[in-house]
């Protein structure tokens, strides 16, 4: 063996041997990572990533009633789930495709009926008559509590930045008040007014 190939095997042989001491000195750090291959299951995916809503379809269709429906779902859906629409119902007088919100009514006229406009298409609290409309401008803390997501402190901080602020302008001006953000707007933005 030449000696230039004995220092080339006594390194790589070195080499070997730092790396199995400082493998047996070295404590081990971290976590191990274990990589796990999972099959889609299409039920649990889509039960998890398709929200829904609940529509209370009424009037002039077969199967008057509350319905689950995905989000994003149109008023013609709504009505063939309801069973599609009465032999008298006008259609004339509803938007087919407009989109669906969660808690919406949709209500289908029949022929001739007397419905006001704003009767078509309510929201859930407004037909349980439940819950009143709150004006945020002159509300109480009290009755700023009445509405969902709305406790003691937010109510108080509402309270607040109308006391420094003079009243709200818009509704979405309400986002403007610490600790509440878009989900409680988009939940309450039914359920008040502007008002003096």
């Amino acid at each position: 063996m030449k000696t230039w190939q004995a220092v080339f095997l006594g390194f790589i042989g070195g080499l070997l041997l730092a790396g199995v001491i400082l493998l047996l000195i070295l404590p081990q750090r971290g976590e191990p990572i274990q990589l796990v291959t999972l099959t889609p299951d299409f039920h649990a995916q889509t039960s998890h990533t398709i929200a829904t809503i609940e529509v209370y379809v009424a009037g002039a269709v077969a199967n008057p009633g509350v319905y689950t429906l995905p989000a994003g779902s149109r008023v013609h859906q709504a009505v063939s789930a309801a069973g599609g629409a009465a032999a008298d119902a006008d259609y004339e007088r509803i938007n087919l495709s407009a989109f669906l919100a969660d808690g919406q009514r949709v209500y289908f006229p029949r022929a001739g009926e007397d419905v006001p406009q704003e009767e078509t298409s309510r929201s859930a609290a407004e037909i349980a008559g439940s819950q009143t409309l709150v004006n945020i401008n002159s509300a109480d803390k009290e009755a700023l509590m009445s509405l969902p997501g709305i406790g003691e402190s937010k109510a108080e901080a509402i309270l607040a930045y109308r006391a420094e602020h003079g009243p709200f302008t818009s509704l979405s001006e309400i986002l403007n008040v610490p600790g509440i953000g878009q989900a409680i707007l988009d939940e309450i933005s039914s359920l008040i007014v502007l008002g003096p």
